[in-house]
């Protein structure tokens, strides 16, 4: 069964981040790379940022 509870990830899911951001991955990475380059902000599923 795929889904989650509001900020608790489902751990087990697979392509968890299309599922849940679907085309705006890359552009979130972006984000993060900017405002978070050292992944200081970080758990289990978070987006890591762009590399670049």
């Amino acid at each position: 069964m795929d889904g989650a509870y509001v900020n608790v990830p489902n751990l087990g899911m697979r392509n968890w981040e299309t599922a849940y951001w679907g085309d705006n991955v890359d552009r979130l990475r972006t984000i993060k790379a900017t405002y978070d380059p050292g992944n200081v902000f970080r758990y289990e599923q978070s987006i890591s940022p762009a590399s670049g």
